[in-house]
């Protein structure tokens, strides 16, 4: 047996968020999150035991096994492009691409919703508060779900942007890679 001196990161801050569509390539990027809740989901598993009386005579175990996560994005600004991604709905914009209407999926439809990467960019810090390099946790075929927001009076509107990444058969359900500088 052996003692294994564990690689301890100081990681702070989101610098960055991505969502890129996975169809177009399109990257939409933002750095106005100040918040992110990623939370595993699993396909449960399951024991069985097999007793007789006061005698367990075997038993059946299946593990649980992720499926993918849900991030939670807590946004500081309205930004209409990163409102029609996630919660599937229309944007319109003017001869000049300036935004003029947003209009959500038609209630009581099914709507279709891109598959989206979603990559969120954080900072490895030192003692002093300096950023030594950024760490990125990618996330594949993320789905948006409705936007959830408040409006109200002397509060800054701050949406929650909700997408469930969901990888493929023999693909990662996260990545985290080391980069020395923000690309």
């Amino acid at each position: 047996m052996k003692t294994i001196n564990l690689d301890e990161r100081v990681l702070a801050n989101i610098v960055r968020a991505e969502i890129t569509d996975e169809l177009s390539g399109d990257t939409y990027v933002f750095t106005t999150a100040s918040e992110a809740s990623i939370k595993p989901f699993v396909s449960e598993g399951s024991e069985k035991i097999h007793r007789v009386k006061n005698t367990i005579l075997g038993s059946l175990r299946y593990e649980d096994i992720l499926l993918g996560y849900e991030i939670k994005l807590v946004n500081n600004t309205f930004c209409p492009q990163l409102l029609s991604l996630v919660d599937g709905g229309e944007m319109e914009t003017d001869e000049n691409g300036e935004f003029l209407k947003y209009s959500s999926p038609v209630v009581g439809e099914v709507t279709e919703r891109k598959n989206l990467t979603v990559s969120l960019y954080t900072e490895e810090v030192d003692c002093d508060g300096d950023t030594t390099q950024y760490f990125k946790f990618t996330f594949l075929h993320a789905k948006g779900k409705p936007v959830e927001y408040s409006i109200k009076d002397g509060e800054f509107f701050v949406p929650e942007l909700t997408l469930r990444s969901r990888a493929k058969s023999g693909e990662s359900s996260v990545a985290v890679e080391v980069l020395t500088a923000l690309e």
